[in-house]
């Protein structure tokens, strides 16, 4: 697509300058792009692991929450759990990666309190909630690293699209108008030589 301007020498000089800042662009964003890619592909595995480390928590958890309800009455079970009190602060600063801002989660304080009668309960539950702070720890991890994926993934979405706006419209639309003004520009100037040789002709045969 010819872009719409004036076939003449300065918009050839705006054309080449904007180029060159076209094609510079391109390899910049080219660049980020891979670059991106592949600590996409670093945070995948990273999750990959975590995520194995989570689910090995809450099953744990669960496990001794299951062999406390199995050998606990129901009312006792209830009691127990209506007297664990918890406390957890949550800090989110800001990193980024590649001029990207992702979110850092970072538990400030976290507290679990029992005030349930050790008597009525078995050790299950003791052993539940000492799983239960890393199982937050674990939880808040992969909740970090699968928002940064998807902040990730979305940027690496918005930057293949300006690469390909780049590469298939701008840069082949400024070269496609410098070749037209350079069209033009030599058919004026075969006009001009035109003109002057017949009147060279006249000239002479006056």
């Amino acid at each position: 697509m010819i872009l719409r301007v004036n076939p003449n020498r300065m918009e050839l000089l705006k054309l080449r300058r904007r180029l060159g800042l076209a094609e510079r662009g391109y390899e910049l964003l080219e660049d980020k792009l891979e670059e991106m890619m592949r600590r996409f592909g670093v945070l995948l595995k990273e999750i990959h692991k975590i995520k194995e480390d989570f689910q090995q928590k809450h099953n744990s958890l669960l496990k001794h929450l299951l062999y406390f309800r199995i050998t606990t009455a129901k009312s006792d079970f209830q009691e127990a759990i209506s007297k664990i009190s918890t406390k957890c602060a949550l800090n989110i600063e800001i990193k980024r990666i590649l001029n990207v801002r992702v979110p850092v989660f970072q538990i400030k304080e976290l507290g679990i309190e029992k005030h349930y009668d050790l008597f009525k309960t078995s050790g299950d539950l003791d052993l539940a909630i000492k799983d239960a702070g890393e199982y937050l720890r674990s939880l808040v991890k992969l909740a970090e690293l699968i928002k940064t994926l998807d902040i990730l993934s979305y940027e690496i979405e918005r930057t293949r699209r300006r690469v390909n706006a780049l590469e298939y419209v701008l840069i082949p639309s400024i070269q496609q108008t410098m070749r037209y003004i350079m069209q033009k520009l030599n058919e004026f100037e075969r006009g001009n030589l035109v003109r002057l040789m017949r009147i060279k002709e006249i000239v002479r045969s006056h």
